[in-house]
């Protein structure tokens, strides 16, 4: 087995990663079960677990049924990758909480610009209307009014605001999960079919073998 390390990408030695939703109920295959015991090792290794804390992961990863059950042997070894957000990859591999900084980071991005909204029109407004109209008809308050409105929208509706950008990467990220296990079952069928082209020789030759050196029938 390769040593990948605890390292934000040891998370991607597991053919499908653990953490995410979608596959903490997949049954845990040998392989599966056996990452995450060497990953234990290196932990044990580097000094991060004691002998008894050791043992004890272990023997637990080697009896894990599903994929979720290896997740809290390693969460607190592991660092969590930080792909880049826009990457297909990245919102694959995002937990449900990664998924909720990006949707704080868009909400904050769009808190922003809301407040540009009201300061940069509401500044040109007035001073147009300082150097022009000075005691007029204070029409800027129209422009700052409507603007404000809208940046009281975006405070006010924070929650709603943050589930809907919740609910739209959730929809991404099942969209990418699709299309990474729609590019591993075309990247396995090769794999597949040579492995069954290669039995199917080897059947052929044991039963030309056994033809050979089979002994007369009397």
């Amino acid at each position: 087995m390769v040593t990948v390390g605890l390292v934000p990408g040891a998370w991607s030695s597991f053919d499908l990663d653990p953490r995410l939703p979608a596959h903490r109920g997949l049954r845990a295959g040998d392989r599966d079960r056996a990452t995450a015991a060497h990953l234990l090792g290196e932990a044990y290794a580097e000094g991060r677990l004691d002998p008894s804390e050791h043992d004890e992961r272990a023997s637990a990863a080697t009896g894990a049924r599903v994929l979720g059950d290896l997740v809290p042997l390693l969460e607190d070894l592991v660092p969590p990758a930080m792909p880049e957000p826009s990457s297909s990859a990245g919102l694959a591999r995002a937990t449900p909480a990664e998924l909720r900084d990006r949707a704080s980071a868009s909400y904050a991005k769009e808190r922003r610009a809301a407040i540009m909204g009201l300061l940069v029109p509401s500044i040109i407004c007035w001073t147009i209307w300082a150097l022009v109209m000075p005691g007029g008809f204070a029409w800027p308050l129209i422009v700052s009014a409507v603007t404000l409105m809208n940046l009281l929208r975006v405070l006010v509706q924070r929650q709603d605001i943050l589930a809907d950008h919740v609910r739209s990467l959730e929809k991404k990220q099942a969209k990418a999960i699709a299309r990474e296990e729609r590019a591993a079952a075309r990247e396995e069928l090769p794999s597949a079919k040579i492995r069954e082209a290669a039995k199917a020789i080897e059947a052929d030759v044991i039963r030309r073998v056994n033809e050979r050196f089979r002994p007369p029938r009397p």
